[in-house]
C-alpha cells in the first residue's frame, strides 16, 4: 500500500518498534546493577557455601535492596522459612528475577507493606540475617528506590500487547525519560544538602 499510493519503500526490519518492556526491563536492571552479579533463581542445598556466601556479600554491597535481596532468599530458602514468613505476613514476599520485568518493584512494594512482619522474621533469624538487616534508614531508602520504580512497573503495563502502538510508546519514553531527570536532579540536590557544613 504505501510503495502503490505514496511512493514510499518501507523496510519493516529497520523500522520494527522494540519490545518496550524489554527495553525498560534492561533500563532498570542497569539502575539497580552497575556490577552485574550472577545469581541463579534457586539457591539449592546442593550449591558450594562459599559461592552462596559470595553471592550474598556482592548483594549486600548493593545497598539495602541487596539486603532485602538476601532476606527474601533466606525466605524461600526452605519450606518452613516460607511457612514462618507467611504466618507473620499472611503472605510471602515474591523473590526479584533478572529476567522476569518488574519483579525487583513488586519485591519492594510487598516487602515495604509488610515491613514489620520482615523486621520480626529478620529478628527470629538474626544469627542468619544479621548483616542484612534493615536500619530505618534502610527502609526509607528502600521507599525512595519503590517509588523512582513505579513509572516504569506502569509503564510497562500500559503498553503491553495491543497497547504498544509507537504513539503510546513515544509518549511513555518522553515521561520516563522526564522522570528520570527530575529524581536525577533530587538526588543531586539531596547530595548537595548533605554535604553543607550549617554549624
Amino acid at each position: 500500500f504505501l510503495l502503490e499510493k505514496k511512493e514510499i519503500c518501507w523496510n519493516p526490519i529497520h523500522h520494527q518498534i522494540r519490545c518496550l518492556g524489554h527495553i525498560i526491563n534492561l533500563a532498570v536492571q542497569s539502575f539497580l546493577f552497575p556490577d552485574p552479579i550472577e545469581d541463579s533463581d534457586e539457591d539449592s542445598d546442593d550449591e558450594e557455601e562459599e559461592v552462596k556466601k559470595t553471592r550474598k556479600e556482592a548483594y549486600r554491597k548493593m545497598g539495602p535492596h541487596g539486603k532485602l535481596h538476601n532476606i527474601v532468599v533466606h525466605i524461600h530458602g526452605s519450606e518452613a522459612r516460607t511457612r514462618d514468613f507467611k504466618h507473620l505476613a499472611g503472605r510471602t514476599i515474591p523473590r526479584d528475577n533478572s529476567t522476569r520485568w518488574n519483579s525487583w518493584y513488586l519485591m519492594l512494594k510487598i516487602a515495604i507493606e509488610k515491613a514489620a512482619a520482615t523486621d520480626s522474621y529478620t529478628k527470629q533469624w538474626y544469627e542468619a540475617l544479621r548483616d542484612d538487616f534493615l536500619s530505618p534508614q534502610d527502609w526509607e531508602t528502600l521507599g525512595t528506590i519503590s517509588n523512582f520504580l513505579q513509572p516504569f512497573y506502569r509503564a510497562t503495563l500500559e503498553t503491553e500487547g495491543d497497547c504498544a502502538t509507537i504513539d503510546r510508546v513515544l509518549f511513555t519514553m518522553d515521561i520516563l525519560i522526564k522522570h528520570f531527570e527530575k529524581s536525577l536532579v533530587s538526588c543531586i540536590i539531596f547530595k548537595l544538602l548533605q554535604n553543607l557544613d550549617l554549624t
